[in-house]
C-alpha cells in the first residue's frame, strides 16, 4: 500500500471491521456457553506488503490468534468475507 493512498476513512473502516470481528467472537463464545469477557490485543502491519494483521483474543483460560491480510479484512468479495468468517469460527472453537 502506498502511504499516499492511506486515508482516515480507511483507518476508521479497518477499526470498525476489527471491532465487528471481536463482537462476533464474543457473541459466539457466549452462545456456546462460555460467559466470559473477551480480552483482545493487536499487532497491525500497515498494508498488504507489511504483513499479516494479528488479533489476539483471550478468555480467562484460552487464547486464539486471528491472522488475516489487510486486504481480506477490508475486502468486499465473497472470498474475503469467507476468510474472515472462517477465522471467527476457528477462534470461537479454540476459545470454548
Amino acid at each position: 500500500m502506498d502511504k499516499k493512498q492511506f486515508t482516515i476513512e480507511m483507518a476508521n473502516e479497518f477499526h470498525r471491521r476489527m471491532a465487528s470481528i471481536i463482537d462476533a467472537v464474543q457473541a459466539g463464545i457466549w452462545e456456546a456457553g462460555l460467559h466470559d469477557l473477551l480480552g483482545y490485543d493487536s499487532d497491525y502491519g500497515f498494508g498488504q506488503q507489511r504483513g499479516i494483521q494479528t488479533l489476539v483474543l483471550k478468555t480467562g483460560h484460552r487464547s486464539a490468534y486471528l491472522r488475516l491480510y489487510w486486504d481480506a479484512i477490508l475486502g468486499e468479495s465473497q472470498a474475503d468475507r469467507q476468510l474472515v468468517d472462517d477465522a471467527v469460527k476457528r477462534a470461537i472453537n479454540t476459545l470454548v
